[in-house]
């Protein structure tokens, strides 16, 4: 406790110390990117601070309801003392703005929930054990005495919401509940966002999820799917990432681990997993230069499509084999 609390000073500092930060949140964003950027970027003007919000993909149109989304900017043109990385394991995940020659000249607050995050801050405010970067800005808003209103609260309830799934997974505590509640007490519709955030998708992202789910393979409880380019093009889909389907084919009966690999335009491949309670696709994305959770984790791999298949599903078949002995060893 008095660890995180010193972490929440050096952040503050940190704060009060800059004029203009740069807010960047991890690239092909979800909810709780989004929440946390928009979050905090619309309480630091209570601190006297002109932040400059920025992402180096679009923002997906299903969370054009986020308060403020459109300031978000994927070119930064101006000059900036401090970044803040919202949301991501390590510098790779924040897109082309770690090449920009005044990046390592400021100061760097890193604020992350992820197991595998590397730390890369200069001020570090990481909790693994926090159910979103949403509940870690919250809690150091409430450290820095920032009020909530209604439009920050409706933002980070979004990166709550998203990421639990509608409070679904095993990372749902009674904190979570409380934070959740106190940004209900400051004008956050849950009802509206679980709507918008969770049960509404553009038809094109239905539609890719048809064409993918054709290229369908299940074997030793790996299910797994791939979305050429092409695949995209052809349904009109222009979103970043897997558009959720990771998350819906691990809900399979026949499934421990669910992977969905991603053409993109440059030729690499973006891979995402999902687990079932009980085993970790974390530690198979770190090996791969990736990161995440222990039941939801991601990578980046060189093309081509086919290649990175082999060569991450060979990988992952070797290390749930491992993890599987393990279990039946301690059993």
């Amino acid at each position: 406790m008095k660890k995180k609390i010193a972490i929440l000073k050096q952040a503050n500092q940190l704060l009060r110390s800059a004029h203009r930060p740069l807010l960047i949140c991890h690239i092909s964003p979800d909810g709780d990117a989004i929440g946390s950027l928009m979050g905090l970027g619309l309480a630091l003007p209570q601190l006297g601070l002109d932040p400059i919000l920025a992402c180096s993909d679009p923002i997906p149109k299903r969370f054009s309801y986020i308060p403020g989304v459109e300031r978000v900017v994927q070119e930064v043109d101006g000059t900036f003392d401090l970044v803040i990385s919202l949301d991501s394991s390590d510098l790779k995940r924040l897109g082309h703005f770690p090449q920009m020659p005044a990046f390592g000249s400021a100061p760097l607050l890193n604020i992350d929930h992820h197991l595998t995050n590397l730390n890369f801050g200069t001020v570090n405010l990481v909790d693994a054990g926090a159910s979103s970067a949403a509940e870690v800005v919250l809690r150091l808003l409430e450290y820095v005495a920032v009020p909530l209103n209604a439009e920050i609260a409706t933002c980070l309830l979004t990166g709550i919401v998203t990421d639990t799934r509608g409070f679904r997974t095993s990372n749902v505590t009674i904190q979570v509940m409380e934070a959740a509640l106190r940004l209900m007490q400051a004008g956050a519709s849950l009802p509206y966002i679980t709507h918008h955030s969770l049960n509404r998708r553009p038809t094109e992202m239905i539609l890719l999820w048809r064409a993918a789910l054709a290229r369908l393979q299940v074997e030793d409880r790996v299910i797994w799917t791939s979305i050429p380019l092409a695949m995209r093009r052809v349904v009109g889909y222009s979103g970043n990432g897997d558009a959720g389907l990771a998350s819906f084919l691990i809900s399979a009966d026949d499934a421990d681990v669910a992977v969905v690999f991603v053409e993109g335009e440059d030729g690499c491949v973006e891979v995402g997993l999902r687990a079932v309670p009980g085993f970790d696709v974390a530690q198979v994305a770190l090996q791969h230069g990736g990161g995440g959770h222990t039941l939801a984790a991601g990578c980046t791999l060189p093309g081509p499509m086919e290649e990175a298949q082999v060569r991450l599903l060979a990988a992952l078949r070797v290390d749930l084999e491992h993890q599987r002995r393990q279990v039946e060893g301690d059993a």
